[in-house]
């Protein structure tokens, strides 16, 4: 009798385990789970259907809105390639970091050494010409990796600030990994050796992070037509100007395409051409890395490169907004047990949504939080967030988080705070 009894348990358990894998399962076949807020498959579920997006020359490919991350379009996005001069987008973050610190002056008189010279680096490179000996402010050495991409540039940047192309690159690799981007590596400053390597996705996201870090950057370097280098104050005994000599920005959006304020081209022979590119229209911007675009029988790469990312540009204005609807931020959050007792909550990010143009004016904003918050609180803890939706449907959120760490408190807090908390509760309060 014990052993039949023994035996129905057994199998009762078979059963159930058996019918709980099978619910499991079925979740799996029978149910659409929904897509990520933060991306285009979620607008199926507003009944909009978005146009196909240009088909691409360039091997590797991400289209990103600046505002939000939402990842628009990618094409072999994690792919690790040379990035070529787009390496010098590092190089800038980091002379312009050293700048907010005050260990740098972009008016510091920097003397140009030969080995950052021709023919120390290729002469068919891009160069802004410097002449060893040459004294050249800080400003004009990051004009020169910006808009002319020079190489020479970018060395002579990274010998002031680490002393060396290889210390600087130590540098570069340690600030990437540091914000998050452990697929960008570098052994150089300028892109000119393929040992460089970036993905789009990754390099995406720091432009992103750069535009974010660096808004002024867009209009006094990227966004600059021309340089007028050298002039005669940067003669040396072996070397004087001849006239007026001026350098064009490489990349040619700025020039033809409405909004395109940046960021940098490259080539380098072993993936061809490559774009870091920036767009901004009606407070709409989208950033776009393009990498690996070949030349063709019909078509220079130069070109292709160029339509490319305005083809891309064109399909994403056309068809996605950047939507930031007004909300009520609110009131300070009770934080219990802790040296202080409120929290101002913040966004984390730009507060907006990435949807479909044509529903850029019907996003509506709500706001989320947290209830019974204990201390400790640490700076970036979620405390709600902000819940972007069109007729009631989720379409995104950003988080609210603490600005600030706050300690716990000393007894006579915990004690009081315990006496409070428990009446909170039992009011339902919490």
């Amino acid at each position: 009798m014990k052993l039949l009894t023994a035996i129905k348990r057994h199998q009762t358990c078979i059963n159930k385990a058996s019918l709980l894998i099978i619910a499991i399962i079925s979740c799996f076949f029978i149910f659409d789970f929904p897509a990520a807020a933060n991306s285009i498959e979620s607008f199926s579920r507003l009944g909009v259907e978005i146009p196909n997006p240009p088909s691409l020359n360039a091997r590797s490919a991400i289209l990103i809105d600046a505002a939000t991350g939402t990842v628009l379009f990618e094409k072999e996005a994690d792919i690790s390639l040379p990035p070529a001069s787009l390496t010098k987008l590092v190089t800038l973050h980091i002379v312009m970091e050293e700048i907010k610190s005050g260990r740098l002056s972009p008016d510091e008189i920097v003397e140009i050494d030969p080995q950052d010279c021709s023919p120390s680096i290729p002469y068919g490179s891009s160069l802004m010409y410097l002449q060893p000996g040459m004294k050249v402010s800080v400003k004009d050495l990051m004009l020169g990796a910006a808009v002319v991409s020079g190489n020479d540039a970018a060395y002579s940047l990274a010998r002031r600030i680490a002393g060396s192309n290889e210390e600087f690159a130590e540098m570069m690799n340690k600030e990437v990994k540091a914000m998050g981007f452990q697929s960008l590596c570098f052994v150089e400053p300028s892109g000119l050796s393929e040992f460089n390597l970036v993905t789009a996705r990754d390099f995406a996201f720091f432009c992103k992070k750069y535009i974010e870090l660096h808004p002024k950057a867009l209009k006094e370097l990227h966004s600059v037509h021309s340089i007028q280098f050298p002039r005669p104050e940067h003669a040396t005994s072996q070397y004087r100007p001849n006239g007026i000599v001026l350098q064009y920005n490489r990349n040619p959006l700025i020039f033809s395409y409405e909004g395109a304020d940046g960021l940098k081209t490259g080539y380098i022979i072993e993936v061809g051409y490559n774009m870091a590119a920036t767009a901004m229209r009606n407070g709409n911007r989208f950033i776009a890395v393009l990498l690996g675009g070949s030349s063709t029988p019909y078509a220079d790469g130069a070109a292709l490169r160029t339509k490319d990312t305005k083809a891309l540009f064109d399909w994403a204005f056309a068809n996605f907004a950047t939507a930031r609807p007004g909300y009520i931020m609110p009131k300070p959050l009770r934080v219990w047990f802790g040296k202080s007792i409120w929290i101002d909550p913040e966004p984390e990010g730009e507060a907006a949504a990435t949807v479909p143009v044509v529903y850029k004016d019907r996003v509506t904003a709500r706001i989320e939080t947290v209830k019974g918050i204990k201390a400790p609180v640490y700076k970036g803890q979620k405390l709600g967030e902000i819940v972007y939706e069109i007729d009631g449907t989720k379409i995104n959120s950003v988080n609210l988080v603490s600005g600030q760490d706050i300690p716990r408190g000393n007894l006579f807090r915990t004690l009081l705070d315990s006496i409070q908390y428990f009446f909170a509760y039992i009011f339902g309060k919490l």
